[in-house]
């Protein structure tokens, strides 16, 4: 799957023998109607940590069922709070989607490296990490869509369930 963020459009390419077959959906605003209205309590505070060599801020973001603990660091400017959003109302999050709420915060900077997110009702608690980031180590031939058959899911159409309550 590749993200495309000048466009905002994601694309999932499979590949069986020699029949080469990709999905776009164009997404700006596709996920607004399901992800919108919650209050959540954001404080940015002053700690700082090293995250996989970088500096990071802390950012702890309650909601109604969630508090979570973000480390962000500034150092990239990738928005994956965006393409957790957009991934929940598709449905491709699954079970991740139903262990916190943090991504449904609007205002964001810089790129999430760790997040622990806990349920107040059950105090299960469940942490994501971003490590070994190698900056400028890609292979161009795992981003080419060459030789594939794109479909086009216009903007606002609807890809997929949308998450209850978020």
């Amino acid at each position: 799957m590749l993200f495309n963020p000048v466009d905002s459009t994601w694309t999932m390419g499979m590949e069986f023998g020699n029949v080469k077959q990709a999905t776009r959906i164009h997404a700006a605003s596709m996920y607004q109607d399901s992800s919108t209205g919650k209050k959540n309590d954001v404080k940015i505070l002053r700690n700082k940590r090293i995250v996989d060599r970088l500096s990071c801020h802390e950012i702890h973001i309650d909601s109604k069922e969630y508090a979570s603990i973000l480390w962000v660091t500034n150092d990239f400017n990738f928005n994956l709070w965006r393409i957790y959003k957009l991934l929940s109302h598709c449905g491709m999050m699954g079970e991740f989607v139903g262990k916190g709420d943090w991504f449904l915060w609007a205002n964001k900077k810089g790129m999430i490296l760790e997040v622990t997110s806990t349920s107040k009702s059950t105090g299960e608690s469940y942490t994501m990490s971003i490590t070994e980031i190698n900056e400028g180590v890609l292979n161009s031939s795992l981003f080419s869509l060459a030789g594939y058959k794109i479909s086009d899911i216009p903007e606002g159409q609807h890809c997929g369930p949308v998450v209850e309550g978020k």
